[in-house]
């Protein structure tokens, strides 16, 4: 029986609030297979970015456990790769050692770190910016570095935080495609947070919905669409009116 990849037990966080406590999540299980493509969706507010932060270790839930690779979660791990909303490059380095830096602290020598970079670089398509500053890239480009950075190291898992929203239709149709191409590539599991059901529904092979205050798991809908899917396509268009469906009879029952 193959191990789960990642693995949330009762997971429960709070933040106090002007003297309040406030919920953010609630008794969260969930658990993601080896390769397998898992988008969580949700109103604004619902705790997905939350929920990503604990499972990467950048913050520790107040109740529950997280394992990744059967190993507790107590901070950041090589093993687990986070790809934010906005691609966070430093404006005073090359795209290559922006790539370069998710290697500090690791045994490679410069030339194996620079080696890694160009890979990871090529693996997005940007083989030839190496030397090319964030300012002489266009968003897209940007988040594809951002991409190259956040798999240098090949982890297992690759978390991320609606890594196109703030791109135009165009590129981020694009970039979705780009997506599910290096995911086919490395075979890694994924998890996207995103506020777009349709991309969920076009890139994922699970989709878990989270209702909020608190934030908690709604349901999990299986996409079981062959790829590559129509953006068009009835059966697309079903399932999105389907989890779309079911968020609004949440919102009206809270």
């Amino acid at each position: 029986m193959t191990q789960d990849i990642l693995t949330l037990n009762a997971v429960a966080k709070h933040f106090a609030v002007d003297g309040r406590k406030v919920e953010a999540l609630r008794g969260i299980d969930l658990a993601l297979r080896p390769g397998e493509f898992t988008a969580l969706v949700g109103a604004s507010g619902c705790g997905k970015s939350t929920l990503l932060r604990l499972i990467a270790g950048l913050d520790a839930p107040d109740a529950g456990q997280i394992l990744l690779n059967g190993t507790q979660v107590r901070g950041p791990s090589r093993d687990c790769g986070l790809i934010f909303q906005d691609h966070r490059l430093l404006p005073w380095l090359s795209v290559l050692q922006n790539i370069e830096l998710a290697l500090s602290g690791t045994t490679h020598s410069a030339q194996a770190r620079q080696k890694l970079s160009q890979a990871s670089l090529d693996l997005v398509g940007l083989a030839d910016f190496a030397n090319a500053f964030p300012r002489q890239l266009s968003g897209g480009m940007a988040q594809r570095v951002a991409l190259a950075r956040g798999l240098v190291n090949r982890p297992p898992l690759l978390l991320l935080d609606e890594p196109f929203s703030a791109l135009d239709s165009l590129t981020r149709a694009r970039l979705q495609t780009e997506l599910l191409r290096i995911w086919a590539h490395e075979g890694n599991s994924m998890l996207l947070v995103t506020h777009d059901v349709e991309e969920a529904v076009l890139l994922a092979d699970r989709v878990i919905v989270l209702a909020a205050n608190p934030g908690r798991i709604q349901a999990a809908v299986d996409i079981t669409l062959p790829r590559p899917r129509l953006r068009n396509s009835a059966e697309v268009a079903a399932l999105k009116t389907l989890i779309l469906q079911g968020l609004d009879d949440f919102a009206e029952a809270a």
